[in-house]
């Protein structure tokens, strides 16, 4: 790959030479270039614009996976420095706590809660979704939690927790009783114990709670209350779902119902336009952070990489942020994103949801990002015919290449799917 980017840049420069060079001689006048000269160092300028943003992209990409691989390298160090040490343990999923879902823990398949364990029986965690069954192991994990709360504990003299609903790197997601509004939370917890970068950790979840917080939806995940519970551990309530993601919803069933994913996907479009004109972009809209509860009501969650819509969308180092499979061109190239990012993250969720894969695929993070950049996806009534053509035209066209080419907004992309736009 390295290889590759010096290769790229080599092919780069002697192209700039030879255009520099082809100008400098007009400049002079030494020799008349007729229309064919001219049109030759067209090309070749043209040429090289694309080369160089082929270059970037390709350096945009890399550094994503190399930021992607130091986190899950430093997490197996802090895991293996805990167990030496005897202190608790982090699922090495990257868990609930990073993720920020509200569900309960459902055994994939079934809508239905998980029974409780038995008393005195070891409660495994559960992995980021909180929805796939607790995978055996050969060390049982020891009683204390993430965070160090057991059931019955009383944080910041409000929470009362009740039990583990999955864990993860920086912490855990727990159901808890708030004694203030009487009413059964989901609260997630995160200790600066757990981060390699404290303050990045802190500024993603203070952003979580702000950006939803700023949106007034059904179909956005409600958060009650933010807090430090005490010195490195902060807190966030929010509204707690009885169900399963998405992601597990599509796993679990295979072809969901064509009803069905119309129900979801409006559902899905109203919490987003709710977002939008609250001026807040998701940044990572995909089937993971989408709950579907046993009543099939419809939440959108984890806005940690939600951004204002004035603020710059991406960090100072332009690094790569969301999900390979659903990012849009524009977030792939580390460009600045507005909604229609979302737009193009939301038809490749309905083109995930109506066919049962993601509209790329590739054998890596980079692979999936060219697709996004230079391949053409499969029509969706060619992998699942009974589609209507309103249905597959609407997710198309949010997959454009182009933001301009995309649906105007969640609400346009609603009426196009369902062919009320043509009224």
């Amino acid at each position: 790959m390295v290889v590759g980017i010096v290769f790229m840049t080599t092919v780069g420069r002697v192209l700039g030479k030879a255009v520099d060079a082809r100008a400098k001689a007009r400049a002079k006048g030494k020799e008349g270039l007729d229309a064919v000269a001219a049109k030759e160092i067209e090309g070749l300028r043209a040429e090289r614009k694309l080369l160089i943003e082929r270059i970037e992209n390709l350096e945009t990409i890399v550094c994503g996976v190399d930021l992607e691989l130091n986190q899950k390298l430093n997490k197996l160090i802090d895991e293996q420095r805990l167990l030496t040490t005897g202190g608790p343990v982090i699922g090495a999923s990257g868990g609930a706590a990073s993720g920020g879902a509200a569900s309960d823990g459902a055994a994939a398949g079934s809508a239905r809660p998980a029974p409780e364990p038995p008393a005195g029986a070891t409660v495994h965690g559960h992995d980021r979704t909180m929805t796939a069954p607790p995978t055996p192991s050969a060390r049982p994990p020891p009683a204390a939690t993430p965070t160090g709360l057991l059931p019955g504990d009383m944080l910041a003299n409000r929470y009362r927790i009740q039990r583990l609903l999955g864990k993860g790197g920086m912490g855990a997601v727990y159901l808890a009783h708030d004694e203030v509004l009487a009413d059964i939370v989901a609260l997630k917890i995160i200790s600066s114990a757990w981060a390699s970068d404290e303050a990045a950790m802190v500024d993603r979840f203070k952003r979580e709670a702000a950006a939803a917080r700023k949106v007034s939806s059904p179909n956005v995940i409600r958060i009650h209350d933010l807090g430090e519970a005490r010195p490195g551990m902060l807190y966030l309530s929010m509204e707690y779902v009885h169900g399963r993601t998405l992601a597990d919803v599509i796993s679990s069933r295979g072809l969901v119902p064509i009803a069905d994913c119309i129900d979801i996907l409006d559902q899905i479009c109203t919490g987003l336009e709710a977002a939008h004109q609250a001026g807040v972009i998701h940044r990572d809209l995909k089937p993971g952070n989408v709950l579907v509860s046993e009543r099939n009501a419809v939440k959108i969650i984890d806005f940690g990489l939600a951004k204002a819509t004035a603020a710059d969308g991406m960090t100072a180092t332009g690094m790569l942020m969301g999900t390979p499979y659903y990012m849009s061109p524009e977030q792939v190239r580390g460009r600045r994103v507005d909604a229609s990012s979302d737009i193009y993250s939301l038809g490749a969720l309905a083109y995930h949801l109506v066919t049962g894969r993601p509209p790329f695929s590739g054998e890596n993070a980079i692979a999936v990002g060219f697709a996004h950049l230079s391949e053409t996806a499969v029509p969706p009534r060619q992998l699942r015919p009974e589609l209507e053509a309103e249905l597959e035209g609407t997710i198309v066209r949010s997959l454009a290449k182009e933001p301009g080419d995309r649906p105007r907004s969640a609400s346009d992309f609603r009426a196009s799917m369902t062919g009320s736009a043509r009224a």
